[in-house]
């Protein structure tokens, strides 16, 4: 079981999912990644998320953000694409299907009425303006990131929720953060009992659900045991979706199995760090996923490990690698450290734990 493996042998496991870089694969292969977020206050957390996919390997990084975040998040790099796909409910654009006294009418309802119940103009707008396009990028992406940056906004939360019905109708992986936990917080039927979920919340989102769900966590709690078993407990009442703990230690679980992550990080807390371990596990869970399938290696269907103990190990590679890239960036640049030096390591970290013989020593 993994479970009882020493973190030098969860590393060393870790390698037989990183994909090589073979002359025969084509572009896209190496991964086709989604980040949906970005709203005109937030541009940094999805830009963080895909630019970390990028730098860990993934061939194509593309952001659906709303229409103001774009031009943005256009500018902070050229190796992402960026589709400015959705809109808030207060764009310009939707003056041509909703009158100011309707979008008022919208604007004071609660989040829970937004998301849960039927409200027939959004969800005219939704399918007939927004969805068509981003259908057709999602068909040709491999996973999808969901939430950074995203906002509270009534429309972009019902968008939210109808791309989640989609992604599940197509069977794709999907990895919730940010404001996707929140959404996911009013309605946990939404992702309950779909296998190719993962979700990844930090103490105060875990306790937001976990208050939801009724399972029993406090915001305080350090003991390593009480957290797993609060964490298989969430994952447990979402019909065993893989549950990321973001704490002091990382814990992974899904289905009783858990794997806990003790490689020494950064006590330096920014905003961003989470939106840069999102992109890695993508990136990494991906990967898993391919070798799962036989891509580079014809015998990898035989191994003993099934697909769900290969996403851990992915989640477990994603998190040794922004913790290695973040104790790299703090002690060159200590209380001064930001998320763009965190970026600056991902490379040197990556190399340290599964290119070079001498990887980091436990």
């Amino acid at each position: 079981m993994l479970k009882n493996k020493t973190q030098k042998e969860l590393l060393q496991l870790c390698r037989t999912i990183i994909q090589p870089l073979a002359p025969n694969f084509h572009k896209g292969q190496s991964g086709k990644i989604a980040v949906i977020g970005g709203s005109e206050d937030y541009t940094g957390a999805p830009f963080f998320a895909s630019h970390s996919s990028a730098l860990l390997g993934a061939d194509l990084s593309h952001i659906i953000c709303e229409k103001m975040a774009s031009p943005v998040l256009k500018l902070y790099s050229p190796d992402l694409m960026v589709h400015p796909y959705l809109y808030e409910l207060q764009s310009p654009e939707m003056k041509e299907h909703l009158s100011k006294n309707e979008v008022d009418a919208l604007l004071r309802l609660t989040v829970e009425d937004v998301v849960v119940k039927d409200q027939r103009q959004l969800d005219e707008i939704i399918e007939d303006v927004i969805l068509p396009k981003i259908v057709g990028l999602l068909e040709r992406i491999d996973i999808v990131v969901i939430g950074p940056g995203f906002g509270r906004d009534p429309l972009m939360l019902k968008t939210l929720v109808k791309i989640i019905e989609q992604l599940k109708v197509m069977n794709k992986p999907m990895i919730l953060d940010a404001d996707a936990l929140y959404l996911l917080s009013i309605d946990p039927l939404l992702v309950k009992n779909y296998s190719k979920a993962i979700i990844t919340p930090n103490v105060v989102e875990f306790d937001r659900l976990a208050k939801k769900l009724n399972v029993k966590f406090s915001i305080d709690e350090t003991d390593v045991s009480n957290l797993i078993e609060s964490s298989i407990n969430l994952s447990q009442k979402l019909g065993n979706v893989t549950v990321i703990q973001k704490n002091f230690k990382e814990i992974m679980v899904r289905d009783g199995e858990y794997l806990i992550n003790e490689l020494e990080g950064s006590n330096r807390r920014v905003g961003g760090q989470g939106d840069t371990l999102t992109g890695a596990i993508a990136t990494f869970v991906n990967w898993s996923n391919n070798y799962n399938d036989g891509l580079w290696d014809p015998t990898s269907k035989k191994d003993k490990l099934s697909s769900e103990d290969l996403n851990l190990l992915a989640c477990f590679a994603a998190s040794s690698t922004v913790r290695l890239a973040a104790s790299k960036a703090f002690a060159k640049y200590g209380r001064s450290m930001q998320t763009s030096n965190v970026h600056e390591f991902l490379g040197k970290a990556y190399d340290e734990l599964f290119e070079n013989d001498n990887y980091i020593k436990l």
